[in-house]
């Protein structure tokens, strides 16, 4: 059980960079609030949200967050009362990110620029996806300028040459627009008439031509590996258009191998689910593959994420295995997205531990190269600030409402009072490890015959009809969690909760 704890500590308490997130959006935008409880794929509309498992776990795990009802209204509603920094704030502080690399090529309606992030952790990057860069030059210059190859990639050279020094890394959305199978050998007259093709669509700007898109991500390659910078290739499910053939990053095979790109540092986003086997398999033979994958994948079954880390870690190296959050639009997803993260890591490693595959030691550094350090070597980043470093405007009793309900390290113990059969208040001590650990969701075992007290004295009643044997649990009531001072002597005080039981 020390084991246990001790893992549980590390993996609740350690601090995270999250490579792989969007922008959050203003609080009067029009995007559902709703859809952030609920991942959208699969043509899920937002009437279908509420009847979905994860839904339901997340909506319960953001009431809990913000200590309010079980209800979308009373979380709106305390959105509403904290404000969009303050609840952010709140977000990002239990999450533990310390560490934000955003890419903002997205479209999102009334989304927040990089810059205002900077309120919420210590360290912001920004990501430049190279698609999104290539479709503003073509749609600012669509309009009487007729484009050649040669004009296009001089001011696309220049453009992502501009950025270079601005941002942490270049990001690539190839695999949904025209699949992993780059053809390294595509020519200047091939990428010319993709060109022609893209721009005689007679709609907005999109490229999805193959001989386009390799020539110009082979092109960004180039640059990145000039500028010493990663390059992100997203395989997410999100897109509907998203065929997963092509999708299969065993296709990159033919990029891997040549020698022009074998210094670039590549990372697959969201370890190319479903294809997590072949990912690994690329991340342990080829030393420029690194994966990374987000628990926001429509998977929402516990024991379906634990199967998929395991199945990463088996195979690939673990100083090549990062985690994000997937966080996009609202800072609750960045939340759920790391609590759910650090869930899974620790049931997998828990797991690997008792069949005595890792030492406990071993375990809390596999832990913390997965959310920190790997990535803070892989994008060559400084991290100095320390999440603690960071302090919260003053906010509204409903954030202090929040701190009564997160694993907060200055309080010491948690006290759970019940009534016994005599109406009488019992109570018993738990350490803040234990209770967040195990008590919080499993209670606290009584003996049976401890019921037998009587209210007038500590002896046991004899007239009674229970038996001698046997135990029963009692479950803390979250709603009643309460903050109290504890002197421990005339000098020191710390925080202690008191809670009732149900």
């Amino acid at each position: 059980m020390e084991n246990f704890e001790e893992l549980k500590r590390a993996v609740d308490s350690v601090e995270m960079v999250d490579a792989h997130a969007h922008n959050i959006v203003a609080l009067d935008s029009t995007l559902p609030f709703l859809s952030c409880f609920s991942q959208s794929v699969g043509g899920k509309t937002a009437s279908d949200f509420p009847n979905s498992a994860d839904f339901k776990v997340n909506l319960n795990e953001i009431c809990e967050l913000y200590g309010s009802s079980l209800s979308l209204d009373a979380v709106e509603e305390s959105r509403r009362c904290l404000g969009l920094e303050a609840s952010a704030a709140v977000c990002f502080k239990a999450a533990r990110i310390v560490i934000l690399l955003i890419d903002d090529g997205i479209k999102l309606d009334k989304k927040l620029d990089v810059k205002w992030h900077e309120r919420l952790v210590p360290t912001v990057g920004r990501i430049l996806q190279v698609e999104h860069v290539a479709e503003n030059i073509l749609e600012k210059g669509s309009k009487g300028n007729l484009w050649t190859l040669s004009s296009f990639m001089e001011i696309f050279t220049k453009e992502l040459k501009s950025e270079g020094d601005k941002v942490v890394a270049f990001k690539s959305i190839i695999a949904h627009r025209s699949g992993l199978a780059i053809n390294t050998k595509v020519t200047q007259k091939e990428a010319e008439e993709g060109l022609n093709d893209i721009l005689c669509a007679r709609k907005s700007v999109r490229i999805s031509n193959k001989s386009f898109s390799d020539y110009i991500f082979m092109h960004a390659l180039e640059v990145a590996q000039n500028f010493d910078l990663p390059m992100q290739i997203d395989t997410s499910l999100e897109e509907k258009d998203l065929d997963l053939r092509p999708g299969n990053p065993l296709n990159l095979r033919n990029l891997l191998e040549d020698k022009r790109f074998t210094k670039n540092r590549l990372v697959l986003l969201h370890a190319s689910f479903p294809f997590l086997k072949e990912a690994s398999y690329l991340a342990s033979i080829y030393p420029q593959v690194y994966l990374d994958f987000g628990l926001r994948i429509p998977k929402p079954n516990f024991d379906g994420l634990v199967s998929s880390v395991k199945e990463i870690l088996d195979l690939a190296p673990v100083n090549k295995v990062m985690i994000n959050s997937s966080g996009i639009a609202f800072a609750e997803t960045f939340y759920l997205g790391a609590k759910k993260a650090r869930e899974v890591v620790f049931n997998v490693l828990w797991d690997a531990c008792v069949h005595d595959e890792l030492s406990i030691t071993e375990a809390i550094a596999l832990v913390k190269a997965i959310f920190a350090e790997n990535a803070k070597q892989f994008y060559k980043l400084d991290a100095s600030s320390r999440y603690s470093d960071v302090e919260p405007q003053s906010l509204s009793y409903p954030f202090k409402k929040e701190e009564l309900n997160g694993p907060l390290t200055d309080v010491t113990a948690v006290r759970i009072i019940w009534l016994d059969f005599s109406a009488q208040h019992r109570c018993r001590v738990v350490p803040q490890h234990r209770y967040y650990s195990c008590v919080k969701k499993h209670g606290v075992g009584l003996t049976v015959e401890c019921m037998r007290l009587s209210s007038i004295s500590d002896d046991l009643c004899e007239e009674h009809s229970l038996p001698s044997s046997g135990e029963v649990r009692v479950v803390p009531d979250l709603s009643t969690k309460y903050r109290i001072p504890c002197f421990t002597n005339f000098s020191d005080a710390d925080s202690f909760y008191s809670c009732t039981a149900l």
